[in-house]
């Protein structure tokens, strides 16, 4: 009876599901671990990878902590470069990735069910917004928020807190939906219960377990994002 009770108060609390980009929508470690190999091929850092392996093994969320253990100065100049950059390589490139299976349809129940939705994420919200409208769902996000959107990226809460601000709803009554140990850093520091996904860009570490061991929920596929938000 007081499971059911816990349930009932979870399902009823919850109004909007926010959710992380890449590695929670969208399978894009590939072509993001090329994209940190032009930034080499174009002497903005010195550190090549030579697969996914490699690049999961370095790569953590916050984009400008990772330019700067690549070996790049972090300052404005070097900034805009690097979004020049991503802009011109993910717009050429994204094409070729996919939305994770099931996203698409998860997305369009969720909206149908009345939630909103949201995306808070260290990418490009230009490029987000190119993907989603490939897959004819950019009318289904009621707000996003990408890197440029923010003085500080995760796993500051800035981004989050503005997404919750864009959506009316307050961190008691959403969700966030994550795969970075920064996303869950994040959430906690907005007040925010978080889902952590398994098949994001975590998924070859080896300390994956420990990684994500701070989620208030842990799920291995997108099927199972859908039963917690509905069941706690």
């Amino acid at each position: 009876m007081l499971k059911k009770l816990k349930t009932w108060i979870f399902r009823k609390k919850v109004k909007a599901v926010i959710f992380d980009y890449d590695g929670v929508l969208n399978d894009s470690l590939t072509i993001i671990k090329d994209l940190y190999n032009e930034f080499y091929k174009r002497k903005i850092t010195h550190l090549y990878f030579k697969d996914n392996q490699a690049f999961t093994d370095f790569f953590e969320g916050d984009m400008w902590k990772n330019m700067e253990a690549a070996g790049m100065e972090v300052n404005k100049e070097n900034k805009d470069l690097c979004n020049k950059v991503v802009k011109e390589v993910l717009a050429a490139t994204d094409t070729n990735v996919k939305f994770f299976e099931g996203i698409d349809s998860l997305l369009l129940k969720l909206k149908g069910e009345g939630y909103k939705i949201g995306i808070a994420s260290n990418g490009n919200k230009e490029i987000i917004i190119s993907k989603l409208k490939s897959y004819g769902l950019d009318s289904v996000i009621d707000s996003i928020v990408g890197y440029e959107q923010v003085s500080r990226p995760k796993p500051s809460p800035e981004g989050l807190l503005k997404c919750l601000e864009e959506l009316g709803v307050k961190p008691r009554n959403a969700l966030y939906v994550g795969d970075m140990e920064s996303d869950i850093r994040a959430a906690k520091a907005a007040g925010v219960k978080i889902i952590a996904v398994t098949y994001g860009y975590l998924k070859l570490k080896k300390d994956i377990n420990e990684q994500l061991k701070n989620a208030d929920i842990i799920v291995n596929n997108v099927d199972e994002i859908y039963e917690r938000i509905k069941n706690g």
